[in-house]
């Protein structure tokens, strides 16, 4: 009995190492979060002082692209992310977006996480201004050189309701 016990403890542990997905962990973990982190400071940077128009070099062309806003899937794919920049930025006077807290998780050396907490001032042609103040999660993954949003969600702050 023994024996058999020992068998399957030996098969059972056999068998989990192999159906692990086991990631190559060669790669430089600390340089990868720089990267990640530096694509993300480049967005708002480029955001910030040059607008929305051309910031679709920041998006993965992959076709499992997609953007949530407020529990909404607002841009199923990137062509509709680009549509509704083309005809938002005409619009926009200025845009101010500062980060308060980012937090990068590095899942593989092909997949990374930002969570960020921001405030975004949108100044209108019009004179209209508001402000959005929440927090966005971004899947990224390495493309054509850099790294990319793939997938993203934002949201603003809302009060909970309830006692």
């Amino acid at each position: 009995m023994r024996v058999r016990i020992y068998v399957s403890t030996i098969v059972l542990a056999f068998c989990l190492a192999c159906s692990e997905n086991r990631e190559d962990n060669t790669f430089d973990k600390t340089s990868v979060t720089f990267d990640v982190e530096q694509a993300f400071n480049d967005y708002v940077t480029y955001v910030n002082t040059k607008g929305l128009k051309g910031a679709d070099s920041f998006f993965s062309s992959d076709n499992r692209f997609y953007w949530v806003e407020d529990g909404v899937m607002q841009y199923p794919n990137r062509d509709a992310l680009l549509s509704g920049i083309e005809e938002f930025y005409p619009s926009v006077e200025m845009i101010n977006l500062q980060p308060s807290k980012t937090d990068i998780e590095i899942l593989n050396s092909q997949t990374a996480t930002i969570y960020v907490e921001y405030k975004q001032e949108i100044k209108l042609k019009s004179g209209y201004a508001f402000t959005l103040d929440g927090a966005m999660t971004i899947v990224m993954i390495p493309e054509d050189g850099s790294w990319k949003f793939l997938i993203g969600h934002s949201s603003v702050k809302k009060p909970r309701g309830g006692g």
